[in-house]
């Protein structure tokens, strides 16, 4: 058997609306079960409900293709659902290998991420007027800041990168929604190529704890 290296794809599912009435919940947790470790194929990372919308995303690790395309194709049948697949690398390698950040901040990531105060910040990177070898340059300074703030100050946090786009995706606990405000304006691609730099944010649930609270838990 061939050896296939192992990949990592960002995998977002998304609820089509339908023309009769669904439950929703129900629903989402039949995704979460199907979205799960496929044999050896696939390794599941992280499962999160998309607080607000009908939507679940995973960080998936996948030894074998096939595995993933049966794990997808099984969604698909489950329902009327959109599903997108994004190639990702994980920022630290990134860091490392593209940006040459020193190796003690790009070492693999010890800590987790807590059920509160979960958001996703989706990072995307223009550079117009800069040259290829300034937009290196600053990115250098904001992966230093950001795996520096993880590394000294134990920041709960986890980063991919999309493969040959300029899109990061982050993965953040904070209980102050004003932090990630705080934490935006000071980052060096904002501060340096704000204009420039789109950043959009939502609000997350571990998908285990939405789907054991949804069904039981009383308001």
């Amino acid at each position: 058997m061939s050896y296939q290296k192992v990949r990592m794809f960002l995998v977002t599912v998304t609820v089509l609306p339908q023309k009769e009435g669904m439950d929703i919940p129900r629903f989402m947790q039949k995704l979460a079960n199907m979205l799960t470790h496929y044999s050896t194929a696939t390794r599941v990372l992280y499962k999160f409900k998309v607080t607000g919308e009908s939507k679940i995303l995973s960080v998936v690790q996948v030894s074998n293709i096939i595995g993933l395309e049966r794990v997808l194709s099984g969604l698909l049948r489950l329902g009327a659902v959109d599903v997108q697949c994004q190639p990702i690398v994980s920022y630290e390698n990134f860091a490392r290998r593209c940006l040459e950040v020193d190796e003690h901040l790009t070492g693999p990531n010890s800590g987790t991420l807590a059920k509160e105060g979960l958001y996703w910040l989706e990072f995307s990177i223009e550079y117009p007027g800069k040259s290829t070898d300034e937009l290196i340059n600053i990115w250098r300074k904001e992966a230093e800041a950001v795996l520096t703030a993880r590394f000294k100050e134990g920041t709960p946090i986890e980063l991919y990168k999309v493969v040959a786009e300029r899109k990061v995706h982050v993965f953040i606990n904070t209980l102050d929604p004003e932090h990630i405000d705080n934490l935006a304006l000071q980052l060096p691609i904002m501060k340096e190529n704000g204009a420039h730099t789109l950043l959009k944010c939502r609000a997350l649930q571990l998908m285990e704890d939405y789907t054991s609270r949804i069904i039981t838990e009383a308001i």
